[in-house]
Parts: C-alpha cells; sequence; structure tokens
C-alpha cells in the first residue's frame, strides 16, 4: 500500500540583498495570489502545477538576491511514501445480530490513508466515545469510564462548543486524539463528520477520497506515533 517517490523541495539559507525600507504588503499578495492561480493546479506534491510554482519561486528568490543551499541549485530531493487505497480489494462492513450491511465507499464511509499504512483484515467491535477527547486543561476526559480495549472507537468530529479553540484545535490532532485512545486499549477509529460543522460538503470528500497521501520517508521527520485503521467518514446514515 505504500511506496516511495520522489519531490523537489525549495531550500535557501542566506540573503545577499539589502532589507526594504519600506514593506506595504503589496509584494506579498501579489505572491500569494500568483500562487494561488489556477494555472498551478493546486500545486499537489510532484505535480506538473507544482513544478511551475517552483520554477516562479525560483525565480523569485534569484531577483531578491538570495543565494542557494540546495544539493542542486535551489532544488532538494527528499523521499515521501506516498499512500492509496485499493478499493477494488477492500471492503467495510457492519455487522448486527449476525447480519451483516455492507458500506459502501462513494456514499457511506471511506479509509483514511492518513492514518491507514498497512494492509489488514481486522474485525472488532465498535464502541460510541462522543468527541472521543481527553483534555486535562478543561478537565474532560470523554474516555472515564469505558473499556476501549480491542475496540474500534467511533467518534465525532469536532469539539464541544465551550472547549478554547487553540485546546479544541490541539487535541484534535490525529497524533493527539490517538495517544489517549491507544492508552485506552483503542486498536481503530472511525469518524463521523457533523453535517452542521463541515467546512467540505460530503460529496466533494467522497470524489477526493482516494486523493493518495504522502508523508516524509525519514523517521526523523515522524512523531514516533503509530496512527489506527482508520474507518474514515460516514455521510450520516448510520
Amino acid at each position: 500500500m505504500s511506496r516511495k517517490s520522489l519531490v523537489l523541495l525549495l531550500m535557501t539559507v542566506t540573503c545577499s540583498a539589502q532589507a526594504a525600507e519600506h514593506f506595504d504588503g503589496t509584494t506579498w499578495w501579489d505572491t500569494v495570489k500568483e500562487l494561488s492561480n489556477d494555472k498551478y493546479e493546486g500545486r499537489d506534491t510532484g505535480s506538473e502545477g507544482l513544478r511551475k510554482a517552483q520554477a516562479y519561486a525560483v525565480e523569485q528568490l534569484q531577483k531578491a538576491g538570495l543565494q542557494s543551499a540546495g544539493s542542486n541549485g535551489f532544488y532538494q530531493p527528499v523521499h515521501f511514501n506516498q499512500y492509496e487505497v485499493d478499493e477494488a480489494k477492500s471492503s467495510l462492513a457492519l455487522v448486527a445480530n449476525g447480519q451483516a450491511k455492507t458500506l459502501s465507499f462513494a456514499d457511506d464511509a471511506f479509509i483514511g490513508t492518513r492514518a491507514t499504512h498497512a494492509s489488514v483484515t481486522l474485525s472488532a467491535p465498535l464502541i460510541f466515545v462522543g468527541y472521543g477527547l481527553k483534555i486535562p486543561e478543561k478537565n474532560l476526559d470523554e474516555l472515564a469510564g469505558l473499556d476501549l480495549k480491542g475496540k474500534i472507537v467511533v467518534y465525532l468530529a469536532g469539539s464541544p462548543s465551550d472547549i478554547p479553540t487553540a485546546l479544541a484545535s490541539h487535541y484534535q490532532t490525529p497524533v493527539e486524539r490517538w495517544k489517549s485512545l491507544r492508552a485506552a486499549g483503542a486498536i481503530g477509529t472511525v469518524t463521523i463528520m457533523n453535517p452542521a460543522s463541515m467546512d467540505i460538503p460530503w460529496s466533494r470528500i467522497s470524489i477526493n477520497r482516494n486523493h493518495p497521501s504522502m508523508d516524509l520517508a525519514d523517521a526523523e521527520f515522524t512523531s514516533g506515533v503509530v496512527l489506527p485503521i482508520d474507518g474514515g467518514a460516514t455521510a450520516g446514515r448510520w
């Protein structure tokens, strides 16, 4: 399910040009508008659009008098691991009272490549844990009293409305959330998107669900935390 790819990253370290005497934000905003132009096609890693954006960035750095620090001028080869789910060889199903209900990858759920980095066959009980958050600073522990050992936890995306934004953003990250769930014995997660707070509608998420994800291959850049099997998100039919 994983393979290595090679992309080029831009690197600079020193500057020989004098700092501008006055900054009015115009140059910065012009650069933002340029790099967000549709001609760069989203600048996806390894894409032709990204290569065009790199060329533009290099041109601007050269104009500014910056000195390159890459192995090939401003470019530095970096290894990535790429992950993609083979849905033709994958399936999801809910089993209750001996009856199995197969889930549609297009309409019901998907397998998230951000957390699932291996080919596995898994059957385990589901347990709903609300938002599944443990936030000591607010004395919040939604896992207290729950037996999660050997179970797949089902949680709502987001956080309680009374949790400050900074804390909520931190503890909702996959690594932080999984630390508490793993410590409690969970072996996987299923995320239920909240339609009231979704920035991207399910129809768009479903279309892009198989977009490959990438991580830096060097262990130096990983958290050291093995993420769980992730059941992705539902369309609200459960």
